[in-house]
């Protein structure tokens, strides 16, 4: 800076701000000035066309200053003044320093202002607990705002733009490569993506039709693809097939162009692999939940704009300590052009958050089953018309494990004052083996025993506390193991009923089943305990005795719709004739359901590589002879059936070699039993607890290559639940790993 303009420096800044006078404006302006890390130095609104400012003018001039319609942003309901908020809104940001002289008037054109129209956009939502649909209380819900695609697509190195395009054309020519190479998270991540715009082959293996290419890592910006492959690979990903089109070009700039053009329809494709770092997400609001789950803020956003791409997470102060409880993949959980006002439902799933619970009475006198956990619905539960094998598994062919926690709704009020019906019990018997052969006689009833507590609130010095109660078990006259039906009234000095740990307080029973059989390990327990198991369900008066729910008056009903419920309407059914256990006058005495339990460990297993022509050398190379194969070869296995398998055959880091991996069910033995008409794999097996096997030619693995290394990863996944999740601990890893090399 010269030394006369250093001379002309003042404590203070005026601007003067004139409009385009082709531009039409009405509205009130402001000035902003932000520093180089985001924080609002000085807000200034523009009188009678300037801006004064208490800074100097070299300090305004080397920071960032935009004008922007006034939003008011002394309301505390409304967003906050950021340099993000000022992107949004088209704002203006002058250049002050021009040929060393810093200007004090400036002119804004038309093109800026006809985006100045501005429009406010309501945002409101509820967290609620995913197993019951109540609401969460006092969650700290934080709303980001994220980049626009078109944002960092344009900054990105051009060899990086061709390497995202080639990435996406073979998630379109092989979607079900791209399953993750471990269990989908529950719930699964694909449930966010936009209806009606994924195409299920992304989730769901199916085969390649014929005709679509192949595709080289090697490649990246060389990949041609001609009329019938693009027509093909739009077959396979119903991606129109002018998109495909529009991104086969050798032109970085048209890829982009394509890539933005055509955003709406790729973006479920785009989530799949896009990292989170690619986007930028600024934080616009952190709100606090109300009594019934809700929040809302106001943000504004140009009338003749985009409106905003928002994100939200969560946080729960848990033990004194804010902790995160809700922070899904950013790709595939932002609201692209977020409809204003309409309700984001937030489905939280942590077990340490509690809900906002008074525990309502059920109207009438009923006994309501809801679910096993938060997932299985009455209504998931295969019953009445199974066939035999299916009997007892959900309607995913699911069986169950763990710990199982049967949830159920009383009318407290009718049953426990009117009638003097003060307690339950759970009851267990084994009817089949678990191959599902009919043991000879059901085993014997056996009472549920492990304690059930609920919650509820009392003040104590600088809060609350949550104390538990416990239900039972307890002996009533002559019957032991009873539990009691929860009073609708808090105990004497608390204040409300809580949900501390759903796994507690929303259980009426806790079936153990992993410590069902007999055996050395956990497996060989498993394996003996299997089968189909029948559970009961039966009402007590307040002195012990049995009740008969037919005399009483008791209505015995079921859930009719699927879990998790969430926030839609749950409704529920009288309970058929095969759930109800009757005495010899056919009265209704007890509530029956039969359960498929299999607790069994799935096996893992690949074998060495063999084939005619190998040759194994004392450093561990495997050489290979003109015209040799290779033999690959696994087992995966469960006891009886219940699982799922991936094995994956790698080239080098990252090439995958899809003729030679496969996924499917472990006891399939060359089909897709989703799709039986598909083949589902190369693999063939002789008998169920054989290896899979297939011999590829050895060129055929090396594709191109003189030599190279191979890696095989084997994933054996079992399909059981607890009612809150797949049981993983259950499932089952192996790997191995060869190279081959030409015989010298």
């Amino acid at each position: 800076m010269t030394k006369s303009t250093e001379s002309k420096q003042r404590k203070s800044f005026t601007l003067k701000v004139t409009l385009d006078p082709k531009a039409e404006f009405k509205g009130d302006l402001a000035a902003l000035l932000f520093d180089k890390a985001g924080n609002v130095l000085e807000h200034a609104r523009i009188r009678n066309g300037v801006a004064s400012f208490s800074h100097s003018d070299r300090v305004v001039a080397a920071n960032r200053l935009f004008i922007a319609p006034e939003t008011g942003s002394d309301n505390e309901e409304t967003e906050k003044p950021s340099i993000r908020m000022m992107e949004r809104l088209s704002a203006y940001e002058p250049v002050l320093m021009q040929n060393g002289k810093i200007v004090d008037a400036i002119t804004i054109p038309a093109s800026i202002i006809k985006f100045w129209p501005l429009c406010l956009c309501v945002v409101r939502g509820q967290v609620i607990k995913s197993d019951s649909g109540l609401p969460v209380c006092g969650a700290r819900v934080h709303i980001c705002e994220v980049d626009k695609f078109w944002r960092w697509i344009f900054r990105l190195p051009d060899f990086e733009v061709f390497r995202f395009r080639d990435d996406l054309l073979r998630v379109f020519e092989k979607p079900e490569l791209w399953r993750p190479p471990f269990p989908e998270p529950d719930p699964s991540p694909f449930a966010a993506l936009k209806k009606g715009l994924v195409n299920l082959r992304s989730i769901n293996p199916q085969p390649e039709p014929p005709g679509a290419p192949r595709l080289s890592a090697r490649n990246s910006r060389a990949i041609s693809l001609s009329a019938d492959s693009v027509q093909a690979m739009a077959r396979t990903s119903a991606i129109p097939a002018e998109v495909l089109s529009s991104l086969n070009t050798a032109s970085a700039q048209a890829v982009r162009n394509a890539l933005i053009t055509n955003f709406t329809t790729l973006y479920p494709w785009l989530c799949l692999i896009l990292p989170w770092w690619r986007y930028r997400c600024d934080e616009i609001a952190v709100l606090e939940t109300d009594a019934l789950g809700r929040f809302q803020t106001f943000i504004f956003y140009s009338c003749l704009g985009d409106k905003p791409d928002l994100y939200f997470w969560v946080e729960y102060e848990i033990g004194g300590v804010m902790e995160t409880i809700y922070k899904p993949a950013l790709a595939c959980h932002t609201y692209w052009n977020y409809e204003c006002g309409k309700e984001v439902i937030i489905h939280i799933s942590d077990d340490r958050v509690p809900a906002c619970n008074n525990g309502p009475d059920l109207p009438g006198c009923a006994v309501q089953i809801l679910s096993i956990g938060r997932q299985v619905s009455m209504s998931e539960i295969r019953g009445p018309g199974a066939l035999v094998a299916t009997e007892g598994l959900t309607t995913g062919n699911e069986p169950f494990g763990g710990k199982l926690e049967p949830r159920v709704w009383f009318s407290r009020t009718r049953l426990r004052d009117d009638k003097n019906i003060h307690y339950y019990r759970w009851s267990y018997r084994r009817l089949t083996e678990g191959d599902g052969t009919v043991l000879p006689a059901p085993g014997p009833w056996t009472h549920l025993t492990r304690t059930v507590v609920r919650h509820y609130a009392v003040p104590v010095p600088g809060g609350f506390a949550h104390v538990p109660l416990t239900m039972g078990p307890q002996n009533v006259g002559g019957e032991a193991n009873l539990f009691e039906i929860r009073p609708l009234p808090v105990p004497p000095g608390g204040i409300e009923w809580t949900v501390v740990d759903e796994r507690e307080d929303l259980a009426s029973a806790h079936f153990e089943t992993d410590r069902l059989g007999n055996g050395d390990n956990a497996c060989e327990k498993a394996f003996n305990a299997a089968g189909k198991y029948e559970l009961k369900l039966e009402l007590f008066k307040n002195n012990g005795a049995l009740v008969d729910w037919t005399a009483e008056g008791i209505d015995l009903q079921i859930t009719d719709v699927p879990a998790p419920f969430g926030a839609g309407i749950v409704t529920a059914t009288n309970a058929p004739d095969y759930y109800r256990i009757k005495n010899a006058a056919g009265h209704t005495v007890a509530f029956r359901m039969v359960l498929r339990i299999d607790n069994n460990c799935c096996s893992a297993e690949v074998n060495p590589v063999s084939g005619a022509g190998l040759h194994t050398t004392p450093c561990g190379f495997i050489e290979f002879d003109p015209g040799a194969s290779a033999t690959l070869s696994f087992k995966a296995n469960h006891p009886n059936g219940f699982a799922t398998f991936s094995f994956s055959v790698v080239r080098g880091v990252s090439t995958t070699i899809t003729e030679a991996s496969a996924y499917g069910e472990v006891h399939d033995l060359s089909v897709n039993t989703l799709n039986p008409a598909l083949p589902a794999h190369a693999y063939t097996k002789p008998a169920v607890t054989s290896s899979y096997t297939e011999s590829f030619g050895v060129g055929e693995l090396l594709d191109g290559c003189a030599r190279a290394a191979f890696s095989e990863a084997l994933h054996a996944w079992t399909r059981a639940t607890d009612g809150y999740g797949r049981l993983w601990h259950l499932d089952a890893f192996d790997h191995d790993a060869f190279a081959l090399t030409p015989t010298p």
